[in-house]
């Protein structure tokens, strides 16, 4: 935390738009982006969503994040403090329940028993309740009050409600602990991994999933734009729905993976669902079958939208 904060401090801010605008280093390598990838946000959107900003890109590990980094000056609630059924509707909930269950039981295959799990992220707790149903210790980590809140009354754990590196969690505590579509909405992700590290026991599994931000979606988009002579990128999104900050291909997972002494055991990318939904005009049609293709496509080789992983702890 003391580096980050020097780092701030060292470098110039200014606010604006309701962010605090800062320069930043890659969190990984801890030096300055030198790759421009392109423009995302505001007057760089398409729909003119959330704030134009600059995204970059390390020149050693390939981490995509925008420099300066658009800071919420309200906090994380800025973005998250919404009604949980309305941050999630048009999410799969039976299916985010079947999912979850399934996660648990690769866990309990990968330690070879139950134990005490760790969710990060909790949201509305589908994981929680399925490692409850199925007998493991469980606690959440959830610092938007109002999910936090949800999850608590609908399970009745413990709900930690600070950010995770701030949380006085013992070390050596947990035997799982699952970051789950959370690390690329972190604006720490090193501290974040650090901490996790420290809480988990050895021989202990971390489970993270990530959008694949060098796969073929991505790469194909950047291209795209630039064909129609634009500076803009589809990478992340720091001011708009998702929130998405930091953006992690193969190389970079792993370098942030084996810095905080994991190593991956279970790897997988896959296409997912197109990104990109249907809209009107010939060219929003265009972009959305473009996209569904594409998306088939990146299936069949390892440039798929999204990468998962269990790691276990050396």
């Amino acid at each position: 935390m003391a580096d980050r904060n020097a780092q701030e401090q060292e470098n110039p801010e200014e606010s604006h738009d309701g962010y605090r605008w800062s320069e930043q280093n890659c969190p990984i390598c801890e030096i300055k982006p030198t790759k421009y990838v392109g423009k995302r946000g505001g007057a760089s959107h398409r729909e003119n969503q959330g704030v134009e900003t600059e995204i970059w890109a390390c020149g050693k590990c390939g981490l995509i994040f925008p420099n300066p980094m658009p800071y919420p000056i309200g906090g994380l609630g800025q973005h998250y403090e919404v009604d949980a059924d309305q941050y999630f509707q048009g999410h799969d909930k039976l299916g985010k329940l079947d999912n979850a269950a399934g996660l648990v039981e690769q866990a309990e295959k990968l330690l070879g028993r139950k134990g005490r799990l760790l969710d990060v992220g909790v949201g509305r707790g589908e994981i929680l309740i399925a490692a409850k149903e199925r007998g493991w210790d469980v606690e959440g980590v959830e610092p938007s009050e109002s999910f936090a809140d949800y999850a608590e009354k609908r399970i009745g754990v413990k709900i930690w409600r600070q950010p995770v590196e701030e949380a006085e969690i013992p070390e050596a505590e947990f035997d799982v602990v699952i970051l789950a579509a959370v690390l690329e909405h972190l604006y720490n992700p090193d501290e974040i991994m650090l901490k996790i590290s420290r809480i988990l026991k050895p021989g202990g599994f971390l489970y993270l999933d990530v959008p694949n931000e060098k796969g073929l979606y991505f790469r194909v988009g950047n291209v795209y734009q630039k064909m129609r002579g634009r500076k803009w990128c589809v990478n992340l999104a720091p001011t708009f729905s998702p929130f998405h900050v930091f953006g992690f291909g193969a190389k970079s997972l792993i370098a942030i993976l084996r810095k905080h002494g994991f190593e991956p055991k279970v790897w997988t990318v896959y296409g997912g669902t197109s990104m990109v939904s249907m809209r009107g005009g010939v060219f929003g049609k265009l972009e959305s079958v473009a996209s569904s293709l594409i998306t088939r496509i990146s299936n069949l080789g390892n440039m798929g939208t999204y990468i998962e992983t269990w790691a276990v702890k050396k």
